[in-house]
């Protein structure tokens, strides 16, 4: 015999009894009816199971009895402290009384304190001595500050401190407290005398910034102002900014 559906006549046998058990488990599942569980007869027990459910009762009527006779008996015995102090009502003391106050007339009124004037450091004109006089400033921040100074020529505003790496974080609310700065101290550039190693020096100009300016000095003559001096060198606004208190045309 042949492949039946592509099977062969064991697997084709193995497949058909296989479909019939399912068939025969859906059709049990199907049209089985399952008898109902048998109620237990507790007719011999109703008597005992009614005089439970009533002591069950008696016994949560007591328990609510008892608990309103704590709470009235607890009320009683605390009414007489709330009627003497009563709730949020202030008492008097007899020290409260007029005859208790204290009489403040013969008191002599206490001396004022002499109140000092702090004396402030100029920035453009001090040593280290001087800065360190001033609290949170030791020898290292003052010789910074110094150093910084002499190479800018002078500062001409507090927030430039900010610019020293160890007082970037200073508070300058603080430093205004005991610190002052007088921009007419700045020393000028000189752009049109001042030579290559010197202008290369100052914290606002590179190599290639110093270079520029000397090279069209050289080729071009003076710079006449801040306008031509920017076009030359193409610096851009925020340098030019913190520039233009240094720089002299002169």
């Amino acid at each position: 015999m042949g492949n039946i559906l592509g099977m062969s006549k064991g697997e084709f046998v193995g497949t058909s009894a296989l479909l019939l058990v399912i068939m025969a488990l859906l059709a049990f599942n199907l049209f089985y009816v399952r008898a109902p569980k048998p109620q237990p007869d507790l007719t011999a027990f109703a008597e005992q199971i009614a005089a439970f459910e009533e002591q069950q009762a008696a016994y949560a009527d007591s328990v609510t009895a008892a608990r309103a006779e704590r709470d009235s008996a607890y009320a009683a015995r605390h009414q007489p402290f709330q009627n003497r102090y009563p709730r949020y009502e202030r008492r008097t003391y007899p020290r409260d009384s007029f005859r208790y106050q204290k009489d403040t007339s013969r008191l002599k009124p206490l001396p004022k304190r002499q109140t000092y004037l702090v004396e402030k450091v100029e920035l453009n004109r001090c040593d280290t001595s001087d800065i360190t006089r001033i609290p949170q400033f030791g020898s290292k921040r003052a010789q910074k500050i110094v150093e910084y100074r002499d190479r800018l020529g002078g500062f001409h505003s507090m927030e430039q401190l900010h610019e020293i790496y160890i007082l970037q974080n200073v508070d300058l609310a603080y430093c205004e407290k005991y610190f002052t700065v007088n921009p007419s101290f700045v020393k000028k550039i000189k752009v049109n005398t001042v030579s290559f190693k010197e202008l290369k020096t100052h914290p606002y100009f590179d190599a290639y910034l110093a270079k520029t300016v000397v090279s069209y000095r050289e080729k071009n003559g003076k710079i006449h102002n801040l306008a031509e001096f920017q076009k030359v060198t193409h610096a851009y606004q925020e340098l030019m900014e913190k520039l233009s208190p240094y720089l002299s045309f002169e």
